[in-house]
């Protein structure tokens, strides 16, 4: 995004924000293990990369304010609405300047974020590798040419293999309640 981009976007301190928040619409654009884990209360999840494909679910009432982890993701997906006429604002620092704020915060089950995940499995792959090729074995270097090319593979294609396989781990499913559906002899769940 450019300078000139990011200038047109409106911002909103947490301190501006937090007196009008039954007049606002919240719109949060983390994953929805981030979401999951805090939010402020009333907030949407819409994830960034789902935004352009959900912009219909995007309420049209009242002041539109997007909503991350520090603000980075929230211009984007600010950017993303105003091609498609919407005038939303930021929360300026997101949802760390919102804490520091001590404005009230609903907390739910926390989980590492896959991409620290993703950083933790790769950094000690890459090291232990480092480690053994030049204590043990030059081959074992061979592992961290595997996790390069797995990074250089994922910044190209925007494709993260091993996220797809973190976000399909048991520990990082988000618990659902359900409800039985009405003509559901069964009573199970979700079925």
């Amino acid at each position: 995004m450019t300078d000139a981009a990011r200038a047109t976007i409106t911002r909103i301190s947490p301190e501006a924000l937090a007196p009008t928040l039954e007049k606002s619409v919240l719109v949060d654009v983390r994953s929805p293990i981030e979401f999951e884990a805090e939010h402020i209360e009333g907030a949407v999840n819409i994830p960034l990369e789902t935004l352009e494909s959900r912009c219909e679910e995007v309420p049209r009432k009242g002041r539109l304010v997007m909503i991350c982890r520090s603000g980075m993701r929230a211009e984007r997906a600010a950017f993303t609405l105003m091609g498609k006429a919407f005038q939303p604002s930021v929360l300026e620092g997101g949802m760390l300047a919102w804490r520091k704020a001590g404005l009230p915060i609903k907390e739910g089950k926390k989980r590492l974020p896959i991409e620290r995940q993703i950083q933790l499995i790769v950094g000690t792959g890459v090291l232990t590798s480092v480690i053994l090729g030049t204590w043990v074995n030059p081959a074992f270097l061979l592992i961290a040419a595997f996790f390069g090319a797995g990074l250089t593979f994922a910044g190209l294609s925007g494709t993260c293999a091993l996220g797809i396989l973190l976000a399909r781990a048991p520990w990082n499913k988000l618990e659902v309640a359900c409800e039985p559906k009405a003509n559901q002899k069964s009573g199970g769940c979700c079925s």
